[in-house]
């Protein structure tokens, strides 16, 4: 399972700026295959101080400790006034690669409403269809509908990004990606 972490783990390998706020002509893979990115300001030195120990507890394969370090750069983070998108999206992947699956899916459904409360449309379908994806993945079929149905909702906001819409659209139009919706 940890080796196949398709749609989790690809965030860990590639840091990209954020660059929803525009249209962009950019390939759907540079945008949304890359993962939920860091939002501005959240990479504080505090917050990075976090990340590191959570990344080296990770490499070490102590994912729960990892995710307690997570967890601080995600609180710092929000009490210094930014969305913690990056630092969510590390915390879901430290649980996710710890078998925890309704962990994992708990932070993403967490940052999905903070995304939502700040107008971040990427990131909140992002979160909500990687959370769609993990209840899937533990058998829970009423919680993947919900999510899958507010995702579709989300999806067809004129603001929403054009390749993150095509891209997600695809995604849950595929039975073997979101399973149980």
């Amino acid at each position: 399972m940890r080796t196949a972490l398709t749609l989790l783990a690809v965030a860990t390998a590639v840091v990209a700026p954020n660059s929803y706020s525009a249209q962009s002509a950019e390939p759907v893979a540079a945008i949304v295959r890359s993962s939920i990115q860091e939002s501005e300001g959240e990479l504080s030195s505090a917050v990075q101080l976090h990340i590191d120990k959570g990344d080296a507890l990770s490499s070490q394969l102590r994912f729960t400790a990892a995710a307690r370090e997570y967890q601080r750069a995600a609180d710092i983070a929000r009490r210094e006034g930014h969305l913690p998108s990056w630092t969510s999206w590390k915390l879901a992947n430290a649980h996710f690669n710890d078998d925890n699956l309704m962990a994992a899916a708990t932070a993403l459904d967490r940052l999905a409403d903070e995304a939502s409360l700040v107008g971040d449309l990427p990131t909140e379908a992002l979160a909500i269809y990687n959370s769609a994806w993990l209840y899937s993945k533990a058998g829970r079929r009423t919680e993947t509908a919900t999510r899958v149905t507010r995702l579709k909702g989300l999806l067809r906001s004129r603001y929403m990004p054009i390749a993150v819409r095509d891209d997600l659209l695809g995604r849950i139009d595929v039975p073997a990606d979101v399973a149980a919706f």
